[in-house]
Formats: structure tokens, C-alpha cells, sequence
């Protein structure tokens, strides 16, 4: 393992609970839950579209259309949709998990990823 001290303090994530990172060029949605660091890819895998950090416990969802993600695991726990009872349709290599990576926070107080 070879963490990378990114531009982030921790203290960010005691007032909001996510953050979208640059990593060697590489968007990274960084989520506190349960008292712990989380990394993902914040790209979703439906159709290239960047996940916001509109994020509900440990789930992130696409602002275009609606895909949720596990940000523990990087799966999708919900397909994307135009509306609620009509769903989109996606490649099914798009159901891959997103890719996730340790974080942890240093003795300095930077958050640390693990890329």
C-alpha cells in the first residue's frame, strides 16, 4: 500500500460528510461514514456523468439519472432511471463496481488516499 497525502484536511468532514478529490488526474468521491474515510471513483459507470457529493449514509447517486452506489464497495445498489417506472437502459458492464481505495487521515491532519 502507497498512500498519497492529498490537498484535504480532515476537518473538512466534520462539517460535511463528502468531498470530490484530484488524484493523478482521477476524480475521487471521499465519503465520512459511520467515523470512517471511504474512497470511489466519482465518475458514474452508467454513462461518464461526475457523482456530486449529494451523498445519504454510504450511498452516492448520479445526478443525471439517478444510479446509486455503495461507496464502501463501490456497487451499484440502484439502477439508473428517467423516472421512477422507467429505467434506463445500460450496458451490463456498467453494473461493475466502481473502483474503491483506502483513506485515512496522517498525523498531520491531511487525508491520505491509497491509489
Amino acid at each position: 500500500m502507497v498512500f498519497r497525502k492529498i490537498s484535504v484536511i480532515g476537518k473538512v468532514f466534520e462539517r460535511r460528510n463528502s468531498a470530490v478529490v484530484m488524484v493523478e488526474d482521477k476524480p475521487i468521491l471521499i465519503v465520512k461514514y459511520n467515523n470512517s474515510l471511504y474512497g470511489m471513483d466519482a465518475i458514474c459507470s452508467h454513462m461518464g456523468c461526475g457523482l456530486l457529493t449529494d451523498v445519504t449514509d454510504n450511498i452516492a447517486a448520479c445526478p443525471l439519472h439517478g444510479a446509486k452506489f455503495n461507496v464502501i464497495t463501490g456497487e451499484m445498489v440502484a439502477p439508473p432511471q428517467i423516472k421512477p417506472e422507467v429505467p434506463c437502459e445500460f450496458k451490463s458492464d456498467s453494473k461493475t463496481p466502481l473502483k474503491t481505495y483506502k483513506v485515512r487521515i496522517n498525523n498531520e491532519g491531511f487525508v491520505e488516499i491509497d491509489i
